[in-house]
C-alpha cells in the first residue's frame, strides 16, 4: 500500500468525524511518527479429514505460514471528537511472508517467499477504550497468501487479537500498544492454530506535519 493511499484513508476517517453535527463537541486531532514496530503471524494447519477436506482434496496437506518483520517507521493520526475515537496508521519496512507446505504424497514441500513493505491499522471506538485492529477482513489482508495450498488471510483474519489503549495514551509525548494470543482456527477444509502478536511504538508528531502530507498526497 503507498503512502498516498495510507494518508488518503487518514484524511477520511478523520473528514468522517469532522462531518458529525456541528451541536456535537470539537474535534480534537493527534499526529503520531511510529518509532519502531514489530509483527509476528505464524500459522500452522493441516487438512481436517473432514467431507469438505476430501471434496477439495486438501487431506493429507499440512504446513506453516509466517508473516513478519522486526522493525518499522511510519505514521499515524487519531481523532477524538465527543465520545468517537477513529484513526489510521501506517507502517513501512522490509518484511517476509514465507511458506512450507507438506503434501499428502510425501514428496518434495512447495516452499514460497514473498517481500513486503508495508502494513496498516485503524482505529475506533470511545476514549475509555480505543481498539486497534489488524488485517481487518474489509481490507482484503493477503499477508498470509501464497502460492502453496492452505488457509488464506482472510479465513483467519478475524482470529488475530485487538490491541486497546485510552484517549489519556494521545496526551503523552511516545506511548506503546502491543497484543499478542496465540488461538485455534477451523476455516473451511483446514484446521490449524494462528500465533500473533504486535508492538508499535508511538511519538507526537506536529498535526501540521500530518496536514502537509495529507496536502502533498493529493498533489
Amino acid at each position: 500500500m503507498t503512502r498516498a493511499v495510507i494518508l488518503g484513508a487518514i484524511a477520511a476517517l478523520c473528514g468522517a468525524v469532522l462531518a458529525a453535527p456541528a451541536a456535537a463537541a470539537k474535534p480534537h486531532t493527534y499526529a503520531f511518527d511510529v518509532t519502531d514496530a514489530r509483527i509476528s503471524e505464524v500459522m500452522t494447519f493441516q487438512g481436517d479429514a473432514g467431507p469438505a477436506c476430501r471434496r477439495v482434496g486438501v487431506c493429507g496437506y499440512s504446513g506453516t505460514v509466517s508473516y513478519g518483520f522486526e522493525h518499522a517507521d511510519g505514521f499515524a493520526a487519531f481523532t477524538v471528537r465527543g465520545r468517537r475515537v477513529v484513526g489510521f496508521g501506517g507502517l513501512d519496512f522490509g518484511g517476509l511472508t514465507s511458506a512450507t507446505v507438506q503434501g499428502p504424497d510425501g514428496g518434495a514441500p512447495c516452499t514460497d517467499k514473498i517481500l513486503r513493505r508495508s502494513d496498516q491499522f485503524e482505529a475506533s471506538g470511545r476514549p475509555g477504550q480505543i481498539h486497534v485492529v489488524f488485517h481487518a477482513p474489509i481490507d482484503l489482508p493477503d499477508f498470509l497468501d501464497t502460492y502453496c495450498t492452505g488457509p488464506r488471510d482472510l479465513d483467519v483474519a478475524g482470529d488475530i487479537p485487538v490491541a486497546t489503549f485510552s484517549a489519556r495514551s494521545l496526551r503523552r509525548r511516545t506511548f506503546l500498544f502491543q497484543t499478542a494470543r496465540t488461538t485455534q482456527f477451523h476455516a473451511g477444509p483446514f484446521l490449524g492454530t494462528l500465533s500473533f502478536s504486535v508492538a508499535v511504538r508511538l511519538r507526537r508528531a506536529p498535526v501540521d506535519q500530518l496536514l502537509q502530507l495529507l496536502l502533498s498526497s493529493r498533489g
